[in-house]
């Protein structure tokens, strides 16, 4: 399943929504319709929720069934408690799906570990790729990958997080817990004898590995942060920031010109950075959302 081609057209779904529920829904159906084998749960979540706005609640019922009964996924249950599912909240259907999804979601946490995938070194140098929320860990590596271009001197790895987010997928919390894996991850590896470490991020991939460079001995050598979701800049900013100043790691900042929500946080980030005297880039993806823009596979000394 193309993963990255179903993150990209969820986007372009967002932003057709901001114009209605109805012509988005059209537009993801026509789309699931051409290749339903493309897509997974977050599709089918998506169009439930659409059609739910939309005032479809047939709809939205059938393909909660579709994903929860025919495909066996499951959801992370306030996921279920979307507004836009709100007239299913009392229909009989639904509360037994929910109730099927919920303990499949409870069965799940109470056996799920963080992945490192790390065996061995194999390169004289090391990225480290961190996925976002309602992502994984062979997401991330196929988001990254690109950037190195099957160059030997890099070898690729992922850590991911021990929450599961939905099927087949996992998220990070916001919190002083969450993001110990990825402090684990990097400062095993600082004992590998790399030349050189570079930690990338995607979304809360961002803030976890701003965590765990303020809180713990991690460290890298340059860290790239595409559409920071970093909530930690709220109250922990200056720690932040005196880290990787005292660890003089260099930053690329990359956000989407239309990612509402992050772009704020990543002109944050540049600034306080910038000011401190920090080695910090700041790139502003034209016409992008919350997505990787392929410029940035093109960009010299990225790495």
């Amino acid at each position: 399943m193309d993963m990255k081609k179903e993150e990209d057209l969820l986007e372009e779904t967002l932003s057709i929504a901001e114009n209605g529920y109805a012509e988005a829904y059209r537009y993801l159906l026509e789309e699931y319709e051409r290749r339903p084998e493309n897509y997974g749960p977050q599709t089918l979540y998506f169009l439930a929720c659409l059609a739910g706005g939309a005032d479809l609640p047939d709809e939205a019922l059938e393909w909660l069934k579709k994903a929860i009964l025919d495909k066996g996924w499951w959801y992370r249950p306030e996921v279920l408690e979307d507004d836009d599912l709100a007239l299913l909240e009392n229909n009989p259907a639904f509360i037994s799906l929910k109730s099927v999804s919920d303990n499949r979601y409870a069965d799940t946490v109470s056996k799920t570990k963080e992945v490192f995938s790390w065996k061995g070194k194999n390169a004289d140098k090391l990225f480290l790729a961190v996925h976002g929320n309602t992502q994984n860990g062979q997401i991330a590596r196929d988001d990254w990958e690109p950037l190195l271009k099957e160059n030997r001197q890099w070898q690729l790895e992922t850590i991911q997080s021990a929450e599961p987010d939905g099927y087949g997928t996992y998220r990070w919390s916001y919190d002083m817990v969450s993001y110990v894996p990825v402090a684990g991850a990097i400062e095993q590896m600082q004992n590998e004898g790399y030349k050189k470490i570079v930690c990338g991020g995607f979304s809360a991939g961002c803030d976890m590995l701003l965590r765990a460079i303020a809180f713990t001995p991690a460290c890298c050598d340059r860290m790239i942060l595409q559409s920071p979701w970093i909530p930690i800049l709220q109250d922990r900013a200056e720690a932040v920031v005196n880290a990787v100043k005292q660890k003089n790691i260099d930053l690329k900042i990359f956000c989407g010109s239309e990612d509402e929500d992050c772009l704020p946080m990543a002109k944050q980030l540049y600034e306080i950075a910038n000011k401190e005297g920090i080695h910090v880039e700041f790139t502003v993806q034209k016409g992008y959302r919350h997505q990787f823009s392929k410029e940035l596979y093109g960009l010299k000394d990225l790495l």
